[in-house]
């Protein structure tokens, strides 16, 4: 494990995004943003024109390049950018997601199988731990023309499908489960520190 670094996953409005934050302010850990949203945020308008209130419908438009008209392209980008936050990481640092996740997307949208990999395209760190954050269906809201139900049965599917593609992967996945805030990054703390002191016995200095 050249890069000892931590992930935390989970389906959309689980919680990830807060419990890091509070990890970061409280705790000191370093934290880094999902790539999705760095892509994105890069993309800013070409991204725009689906209605979140509304069934998604395709646009054709060729400057048009959000995650669900564009899958494999989109996709493509976001493992890119995971791959200099990968890259920019410290030891000891936090993911919001990742490399798994934009493939988890792709999947889910496209209806394929498997991610079509460029030949050599894997060259992500080997995670010390993946934290996948339960559903919380409180958190949830209704969006894209689906009731608040609907979204959080969705985000329970989402969560099966990156527990087992992480775990496929080889990655020790830990659940993390309802809580609150503080009883949620305690959990992620403590198993972080685990590690941590396990690679300072294994060091040889």
């Amino acid at each position: 494990m050249s890069k000892p670094l931590f992930v935390a996953t989970g389906a959309y409005s689980c919680g990830k995004t807060t419990t890091l934050r509070h990890l970061a302010s409280t705790r000191g850990y370093r934290v880094h943003g999902e790539a999705h949203r760095r892509v994105l945020d890069e993309l800013g308008a070409r991204t725009h024109g689906h209605a979140p209130d509304a069934p998604f419908r395709p646009i054709e438009a060729p400057e048009h390049l959000c995650p669900m008209c564009r899958k494999r392209e989109f996709a493509a980008l976001v493992l890119e950018a995971q791959k200099k936050i990968e890259a920019d990481a410290r030891e000891g640092d936090w993911l919001e997601r990742g490399y798994l996740d934009p493939v988890e997307y792709y999947l889910r949208t496209s209806g394929e199988a498997e991610y079509p990999w460029p030949e050599g395209e894997r060259a992500f760190e080997r995670y010390a731990l993946v934290f996948l954050f339960a559903v919380m269906p409180e958190l949830q809201e209704p969006r894209w023309g689906k009731s608040r139900e609907a979204r959080a049965a969705e985000a329970e599917r989402i969560n099966q499908r990156l527990g087992a593609l992480y775990r496929a992967a080889g990655f020790e996945v830990i659940d993390v489960g309802p809580g609150t805030v503080e009883a949620r990054a305690e959990l992620l703390a403590s198993r972080a520190r685990l590690i941590e002191r396990a690679i300072l016995r294994a060091s040889p200095w």
